[in-house]
C-alpha cells in the first residue's frame, strides 16, 4: 500500500515518542546511505532498513558507480561521490580524523562543539574543519574549497586558513584563491537534497518528541552530548537525523534543524499531492533568517515520500520578534522571540 507524504509527516506528528528513538552515537563513522555499490574493507555493503554498519579506525570505505552518506560528529555528515575512497583514522567523537584516498567528498557541518576536533587528511594535508559550514575536498585536482565557514590546513608548505569562498590546491604551496560557488556538480546537487530529507525528518522528530510531554529519553536531552543535540532514528523516514539539545539551527545549504522546544507548528500540505510551499516555524524569531522549507517540492509517489520527489529551493521567511509571517506561503509562523 502506497503512502503520502502528508500522511507519514502527520502520522509522524501524531505518533508517541517510541516514534523517534533515540540513539546516542559513541563514534563517528556510520554509514548512512549507500546508493549503487559500495565496499568497506573489500566487502560488498548490502543495506537493510534500520541496520547502519560502521567504519572501524583503519578501515577503507569506498565506492564505485555510487555516493554514500556518512554520519560522523551529531551534526557533521561525510558525502562521498563516484569512485571515492576514504579511510578511517579517528572516529572519536571528540578526535575524528578521516583521509580522503581518492575521489570526491564533501562535509557539512551544521554544529561543531568546541571540544570537538574534525580532520580531513589528503596526502600529508590535514583539514581542520573550525566553524559551522560545508567544505569539499577532491584528489583531481587536489584541493580543498570552503563554499561557508573556515578550515585551517596544515602542509608541508606551512599552514593557511581558508574562509568561505576560497580554494586552495593540496598538491603544492597552500594559496587561498577565490572560486565560483555557483558552480556545482551532482555530488553538491545530491547534497542539497539529501540536506533537505534530513531537515524534513528532523522537523517529524522534533515535534514527536515535543509531543510526548517532555519525554526525551533516558536523557538524551537532559544532558546530550556536551550538552549539544544528537542522532535520532527516525522510522518513518527511514533514516537518522540531527535533532538540536534546543533552539534551532540552519544547514549551509539553507534548511532548518528544529529541536522540540522551537518547531511549533506544522503546516497542512498545499496542493494536490505536493507538500509543497509549507514549513516548519520556530518557537523563537530568527532575526528575520529565511530557510528553506524541507518539504517544499516532496512528491507523493514514494511509499517512504523520498523516493521521487527532491526538495524546492524556495522556502518559509520566519518572521522578527513578537510578528507573525508565513513559511513559504503555506505555513503559519510564530515568531515570539527576540530579533
Amino acid at each position: 500500500m502506497r503512502l503520502s507524504l502528508a500522511s507519514l509527516a502527520f502520522t509522524a506528528l501524531a505518533a508517541s515518542s517510541a516514534f523517534a528513538q533515540q540513539v546516542i552515537s559513541a563514534h563517528s563513522g556510520v554509514i548512512h546511505l549507500v546508493e549503487g555499490k559500495a565496499y568497506l574493507n573489500d566487502k560488498v555493503i548490502e543495506t537493510k532498513f534500520g541496520q547502519f554498519p560502521d567504519i572501524k579506525n583503519g578501515q577503507e570505505f569506498r565506492t564505485e558507480q555510487g555516493r554514500a552518506e556518512i554520519l560522523l560528529t551529531p551534526g557533521v555528515f561525510l558525502r562521498v561521490g563516484e569512485n571515492t575512497a576514504v579511510k578511517m583514522l579517528s572516529n572519536q567523537l571528540t578526535d575524528t580524523r578521516v583521509e580522503v584516498l581518492k575521489g570526491s567528498a564533501i562535509v557539512e557541518a551544521d554544529e561543531i562543539p568546541k571540544d570537538n576536533s574534525i580532520e580531513m587528511v589528503y596526502k600529508g594535508n590535514t583539514m581542520m574543519l573550525v566553524k559551522h559550514g560545508l567544505f569539499r575536498i577532491d584528489s583531481d585536482p587536489a584541493q580543498l574549497r570552503v563554499y561557508d565557514g573556515e578550515a585551517i590546513v596544515k602542509g608541508e608548505s606551512g599552514q593557511l586558513t581558508v574562509k568561505a569562498g576560497k580554494q586552495t590546491t593540496l598538491s603544492g604551496v597552500l594559496m587561498a584563491e577565490n572560486f565560483d560557488k555557483k558552480a556545482t556538480d551532482d555530488l553538491y546537487s545530491w547534497s542539497s537534497r539529501r540536506a533537505g530529507y534530513l531537515s524534513a525528518a528532523n522537523a517529524s522528530s522534533a515535534m514527536t518528541i515535543r509531543n510526548s510531554g517532555g519525554n526525551y529519553g533516558n536523557g538524551y536531552y537532559s544532558g546530550g552530548l556536551m550538552g549539544f543535540g544528537g542522532w535520532q532514528f527516525n522510522p518513518l523516514f527511514g533514516m537518522f537525523t540531527y535533532v538540536p539539545m534546543g533552539g534551532f539551527g540552519y544547514s549551509p545549504f539553507g534548511f532548518g534543524w528544529w529541536s522540540p522546544a522551537s518547531v511549533v507548528y506544522y503546516a497542512p500540505p498545499v496542493g494536490s499531492g505536493v507538500i509543497g510551499r509549507s514549513g516548519v516555524a520556530l518557537a523563537s524569531g530568527s532575526g528575520g533568517r529565511t530557510f528553506n522549507s524541507p518539504f517544499a517540492g516532496l512528491s507523493n509517489n514514494s511509499t517512504s515520500g523520498l523516493g521521487s520527489g527532491s526538495p524546492a529551493m524556495a522556502g518559509g521567511t520566519v518572521g522578527r520578534a513578537g510578528q507573525g509571517g508565513f513559511a513559504g506561503g503555506g505555513g503559519h509562523v510564530s515568531a515570539g522571540g527576540h530579533k
